[in-house]
């Protein structure tokens, strides 16, 4: 009953650990040629629009198109209209996301002069020019969310966990047989044509599960239509908070030369923990919202087994991954990073930025799952308070801080901001889900939070005795597993077992 989401995530995280590895690999090479020069703040500012568009919109027409699969499973209807309704919001969507990156080609020079205004003549030119370029990015990736919602409903994840191996080979390839001739265009040309086979590839493996395209606009239907009332709020929750990227930039615009590619540099470093982190909650998602539209007694208590599992495992998770990157960072970026371009300088921003995200990956991923556990209830407009307490308190703290710690304040106001906004969507669900209520899970992060200083500890320890980075995490390591017994949050007769945390009630 409980081994479904274990196996599922096991699946996804190898999938992801590869794809990460080959994101490793794409930032080293992208570090070699670029460092964190004018050409690389370009190419991020030109990014941030696609990457906000298709986080706002990606995250409702996902939610939707789940839902929409998870409740016509639930009711039993003809698999035919099933897939004439993911068509007709497919559809929709894409036609919309075409609009839309046909503006931001044709506005580019305005949307760049409002993203960048500390940008140089020079370097904002050659913004606009990169934007117009990966502008087809839009199109593609809201493609593939509706197709990996398909293959998530159906619980098939190894595809979807691979995708960013696959974007990431064409990026690297772009970049080594075409920078020579074209710079950092060559970056978004390999991205646009990495997200084109990635959409190809998923297109196919959700035909051969079933999935029938067709060329159909039945917005009339009733599937269509709580998909959309479902998805708007997603669509504005998301938005509110992605306000933050544009400012972050433009903040970061009127710094020295660099700093956004630092912080962008940091951002893609913490995005390798943190996609495995958010794999259990990917995972999860599909088999709570199916518990949610089940009758009988039984609900609420499949309810509360699968919230605390869920938060089990990405308490276990989380908290180490935090520790890793702040003990670990320089080394890390060193030995990854500074070669060719990238220098000691570039080394010395990125650390610093990669720092302070560290210590906001726990409060992104508790996010992540509580928004997820919101929309599987339908509560789709209840994070909307607090990811607009979350950004006020992002663009405030920014306008105190950046003065004073320049680059470093930007995930200094990040990390803090997130904590404040997490807190209050907490207390919200608290009054709205009972099962989260019930679950008991402020203990369990407790016990998870305890045994990680118990690591640090014993990283800091080791590290004092033995001079050696490795052995102290070897040690740290060892030490976070024997705290996590002796707080009792892992039995070690699962341990002994192979069955170490327990997984959801399947769908």
């Amino acid at each position: 009953m409980y081994r479904k989401l274990l196996k599922n995530c096991s699946t996804v995280s190898a999938g992801l650990m590869i794809s990460r590895l080959s994101g490793m690999m794409k930032i080293a090479v992208v570090a070699a040629f670029f460092g964190t020069g004018d050409s690389m703040d370009a190419f991020l500012v030109a990014m941030a629009v696609p990457v906000v568009a298709l986080t706002v919109f990606g995250e409702g027409v996902y939610v939707a198109t789940v839902k929409l699969i998870s409740r016509h499973k639930g009711e039993g209807g003809d698999t035919s209209d099933l897939w004439r309704e993911v068509s007709s919001l497919f559809n929709f969507s894409v036609a919309s996301m075409i609009v839309f990156a046909a503006l931001y080609w044709l506005c580019a020079p305005l949307i760049v002069r409002f993203v960048a205004p500390g940008f140089t003549e020079e370097k904002f030119i050659h913004t606009a020019t990169l934007a117009r370029y990966v502008a087809p990015v839009i199109v593609l990736v809201i493609a593939q969310h509706v197709i990996n919602a398909v293959l998530h409903a159906n619980g098939h994840f190894a595809l979807p966990a691979l995708k960013v191996l696959l974007s990431n080979i064409f990026v690297v390839l772009s970049i080594l047989t075409l920078h020579r001739h074209l710079g950092i265009v060559s970056y978004a040309i390999g991205s646009v044509a990495g997200e084109l086979f990635v959409c190809l590839s998923s297109s196919i493996m959700a035909k051969r599960l079933g999935a029938r395209y067709s060329f159909s606009w039945a917005g009339h239907s009733r599937g269509i239509r709580q998909s959309i009332r479902l998805g708007v709020p997603v669509i504005a929750c998301v938005g509110v908070l992605q306000i933050t990227v544009i400012t972050d930039r433009a903040f970061a615009s009127g710094l020295s030369a660099g700093s956004i590619a630092a912080l962008g540099y940091g951002m893609l470093l913490l995005t390798v923990p943190l996609s495995l982190v958010r794999t259990i909650v990917d995972v999860s998602f599909p088999s709570i919202a199916a518990i949610v539209h089940r009758p009988g007694e039984e609900q609420k208590r499949q309810l509360i087994r699968a919230i605390r599992a869920c938060v089990k495992m990405l308490a276990v998770a989380a908290v180490p991954a935090t520790v890793i990157l702040l003990l670990w960072r320089k080394p890390v970026i060193s030995t990854l990073l500074q070669r060719g371009n990238f220098g000691a300088g570039s080394a010395s921003t990125t650390a610093t930025a990669l720092m302070f995200y560290s210590i906001a990956l726990v409060p992104i991923v508790s996010r992540y799952f509580l928004t997820r556990l919101s929309q599987s209830f339908g509560h789709s407009l209840t994070p909307l308070p607090s990811n607009i307490a979350c950004t006020v308190s992002n663009i405030g703290l920014n306008i105190m801080l950046v003065p004073l710690l320049g680059h470093a304040a930007i995930p200094l106001s990040l990390a803090l901001s997130v904590t404040v906004g997490v807190g209050f969507l907490y207390i919200q669900l608290r009054h709205k889900i009972s099962a989260l209520r019930d679950c008991g899970i402020e203990t369990l992060v407790l016990k998870v939070l305890a045994a990680g200083a118990l690591m640090v500890g014993g990283y800091l320890a080791a590290e004092r005795i033995s001079d050696s980075f490795v052995m102290a995490g070897c040690a740290a390591a060892i030490m976070y597993g024997a705290a996590l017994v002796l707080v009792r949050v892992v039995d070690i007769r699962r341990v002994l077992a192979w069955r170490i945390l327990p997984t959801v009630p399947s769908a």
